[in-house]
């Protein structure tokens, strides 16, 4: 009876909250949303970093710095609508400012809720952006793509190629892998930009996720009671291609590409690591 009472409250809460909405007018209502985006994807982006043990004072900084920027850009255009008034009278501008800030925070959010284990497509958010056609989003998100149609074909090899291993134990152990390091590739795409041209510290963040990756591996293995024997096996087989990656990856990050190279040649590298791994799981069976 408690649980059916609170969700007439929420239900009721909602439709006051509906109510009071009317009477704002749609670019405030379009604000109101953009501020509890921001706040949903600074508390996501806390979870993450929480996740990879990342935590400290520059989620917060993040979102003030997010919210002054956004607030300016939003001021900036508005002015110029006003300044255009003896010319003629518009909102459009600033609502299409709008509307793009929303939706790039909504891209973050999926993007935070991807890493953080929620089963979204892949190409979920590129399928967003094609039907909103939003002009200027598709350069936007032009970088992104490529390396998302790696991560898609992970998916599908989860998908298609798992299946054909019979023996439990090391169906699981690959699905552990391949999830980990779908995760991993998604942490690199969105997590590296262009403030990280430092070498050094590309290559020791980049190595961060990767290790931590290991070692989140090596628990759900324990979780999933997965044989020792047959894990001991695989990486006695294994070994020498993590060695082999984590050598690429430095060669990656020192190398005078530019940012969005290294991304692409970093989750490349991931993509035929797990190809070998495959290929050294059939070896055991």
């Amino acid at each position: 009876m408690f649980v059916i009472n609170s969700v007439f409250q929420e239900t009721f809460n909602s439709l006051l909250v509906l109510d009071k909405l009317k009477d704002l007018s749609t670019f405030q209502v379009s604000s109101l949303i953009l501020l509890i985006l921001i706040i949903v994807d600074t508390m996501l982006g806390l979870k993450v970093a929480i996740k990879y043990n990342r935590v400290g004072s520059r989620g917060f900084l993040k979102f003030v710095k997010k919210v002054v920027l956004y607030t300016t850009a939003i001021i900036s255009v508005r002015l110029l609508e006003v300044g255009m008034l003896a010319f003629i009278t518009t909102t459009l501008l600033s609502q299409l400012m709008l509307a793009f800030l929303i939706v790039s925070e909504t891209i973050s959010i999926l993007e935070n809720l991807t890493i953080l284990g929620v089963p979204i497509p892949s190409n979920f958010i590129s399928i967003i952006v094609s039907n909103l056609k939003i002009a200027g989003f598709d350069k936007v998100l032009e970088a992104r793509r490529s390396n998302e149609k790696d991560i898609i074909e992970i998916d599908d090899i989860i998908k298609y190629q798992l299946p054909n291993f019979k023996e439990k134990n090391i169906r699981m152990l690959l699905d552990i892998k391949f999830r980990t390091w779908k995760l991993i590739s998604e942490q690199i795409d969105k997590d590296i930009s262009g403030n990280d041209s430092n070498k050094e510290r590309l290559y020791y963040k980049v190595l961060s996720l990767i290790e931590l990756g290991f070692r989140e591996m090596e628990q759900e293995f324990e979780n999933e009671k997965i044989c020792k024997e047959c894990v001991e096996k695989f990486f006695e087989i294994h070994q020498s291609k993590r060695n082999k990656l984590l050598k690429k990856v430095e060669e990656i990050c020192y190398s005078e590409k530019s940012i969005e190279d290294k991304k692409d040649e970093l989750i490349d590298s991931i993509l035929v690591l797990l190809y070998e791994t495959i290929v050294d799981a059939y070896k055991i069976i």
